[in-house]
């Protein structure tokens, strides 16, 4: 008999008469997380810091909505990795069950790190992690097939590739419900909850003033929200009277956006909202951060996406590198050609200066046909195309112009410099490698640009789209860098192909070709 599913009380109360690791479940210094159990909308994003109690909260939600059988299909958590699954299911989710008679009730088994049945549906706990990828394509996991559910939560959002992300969505095609929820501390801005968030109608909490009735978002005020004593310690103080000490829990969700809550809710909360945590600990790891790294205290400490200025390029970096002259129609040269493939085909060519690269066109097209004529107009005497994903027409563009143009293979497993296959027409070269150099010929003013106008305005905000950062394998533990992409990247990518080509110019003028 799993239990009566109809009579529960609300969710609050509810919650309240739980015990959740091990200590009786209070909003007691945490009353932020009151709104946050009680809200229906059904997208939802939490930009959060660490260890702020949103993960706990999320998990309530979700078993209150199971037990009261409002998802019959079932619910997804999905979290980065299969370690990540266990570690949930058994410091979390069993401990939880354990603790609590009246809720064991409702779960029929708990054998299965992974799927429970509670009440009257099924909740499935899974990595996000691929189990397949077809030709450098969208990724697919197994795990995430043949699963209908009415409701998916994103643990750690950011740790999660997009396309694991959209395929887990899916699930919830055939539900009436569609509840979905991503949360996770931040890491770059523009990209996974940062994003999200942008888009939401941004829900800050705003402390109210005991003194002059002043509100006060930590979040946005920070680091002048907070005073250091003589003693040391360190005080939240109302921003708008500056003479009173504010505290947390007289807060309110505000948001910024009202009008935008009917598609996505979003919240952000941080560290300087909790109360077991100490503002001058915050403040102290902020003006002197460990190792130098900033961008952890941003992401854990203030719900913040932060970004080290030498891993992104800017809009107005690419922007100050443009000179005078306009996008040319033709050039004598000799060029050098880059291309990537998508729904358009997206051309960056350009030749030797005395900085180092001037690019003399760029533009996107439908037409393949377009390619060869510009390699002509052009004298165009080396370039690079995207091998993927249109494999076929990108070889017989190669072939057309055999001895100018290569098909690039990207091969995470290379290393150092440019492989070049004159047989087969092909490049291969490490990613992250080749990234790095046209990353850096920007960075450093090695290029200039035609004149600004609307195309390279997408030009420079393209470049920008794209950030590099440390990502740790959460199967192996491995760490990497990898360039994320935040929005449309091809003319970045285009870039990239031209530096490659440009970079082998040195090789042609010494085999005599030049």
């Amino acid at each position: 008999m799993l239990g009566d599913i109809t009579t529960l009380p609300d969710v609050v109360p509810w919650a309240e008469a739980l015990l959740l690791d091990g200590r009786p479940f209070s909003l007691e210094g945490h009353e932020y997380q009151r709104d946050m159990l009680e809200e229906e909308a059904i997208r939802q994003v939490f930009l959060k810091g660490a260890q702020v109690g949103v993960t706990s909260i999320i998990m309530l939600k979700t078993l209150y909505g199971l037990i009261s059988a409002r998802y019959l299909q079932g619910a997804l958590y999905l979290f980065p990795s299969r370690d990540d699954v266990n570690d949930f299911s058994s410091g979390r989710f069993n401990p939880l069950i354990n603790d609590n008679e009246e809720m064991a009730k409702y779960i029929k088994s708990t054998d299965a790190k992974n799927i429970k049945r509670i009440g009257r549906a099924m909740l499935y706990m899974r990595g996000a992690r691929a189990t397949s990828k077809i030709h450098g394509m969208k990724r697919s996991s197994t795990a995430l097939k043949s699963v209908p559910v009415d409701r998916v939560v994103f643990d750690e959002r950011d740790e999660m590739a997009n396309d694991m992300v959209d395929l887990a969505l899916e699930r919830m095609s055939h539900s009436e419900i569609k509840e979905e929820v991503h949360l996770s501390t931040p890491t770059i801005p523009d990209y996974g909850v940062d994003k999200l968030f942008q888009d939401s109608d941004q829900r800050h909490w705003l402390i109210k003033c005991s003194k002059c009735g002043g509100l006060t978002c930590l979040e946005t005020e920070f680091p002048d929200c907070l005073h250091e004593l003589k003693n040391g310690k360190v005080l939240r103080l109302c921003q708008r009277c500056r003479r009173a000490e504010i505290f947390p829990k007289d807060g309110q969700w505000v948001p910024k956006y009202p009008e935008k809550a009917k598609d996505l809710v979003g919240w952000r909360i941080s560290q300087l909202n909790s109360m077991p945590v100490d503002p001058a600990q915050i403040l102290k790891l902020y003006l002197d951060p460990p190792n130098g790294n900033i961008s952890e205290v941003y992401n854990s400490k203030l719900a913040q996406a932060h970004i080290a200025a030498e891993n992104r390029l800017t809009y107005s970096e690419v922007i100050k590198l443009c000179g005078i002259e306009s996008i040319q129609e033709s050039d004598k040269g000799p060029c050098y050609m880059g291309v990537d493939v998508g729904s358009l085909i997206h051309c960056v060519i350009g030749k030797k200066h005395d900085k180092g690269a001037e690019i003399v066109y760029a533009g996107a097209f439908p037409e393949w046909s377009q390619l060869n004529s510009l390699v002509k107009r052009f004298n165009v005497v080396r370039g690079v195309i995207d091998g993927l994903p249109e494999t076929r027409l990108s070889r017989e563009f190669a072939k057309d112009n055999h001895g100018k143009v290569y098909c690039c293979f990207y091969n995470e497993h290379q290393k150092g410099s440019y492989g070049w296959n004159e047989k087969e027409l092909t490049v291969t070269v490490n990613r992250t490698e080749s990234l790095d150099a046209s990353h850096e010929e920007l960075r450093q003013g090695r290029v200039v640009l035609p004149k600004e106008s609307e195309i390279i305005q997408e030009f420079a905000t393209q470049c920008s789209n794209i950030a590099r950062v440390l990502q740790t394998d959460p199967e192996t533990g491995a760490s990497r860098y990898v360039y994320l992409k935040t929005g449309p990247d091809h003319y970045r990518h285009a870039g990239n192909y031209f530096t490659m080509a440009f970079q082998s110019g040195g090789n042609l003028l010494f085999a005599g070709l030049l």
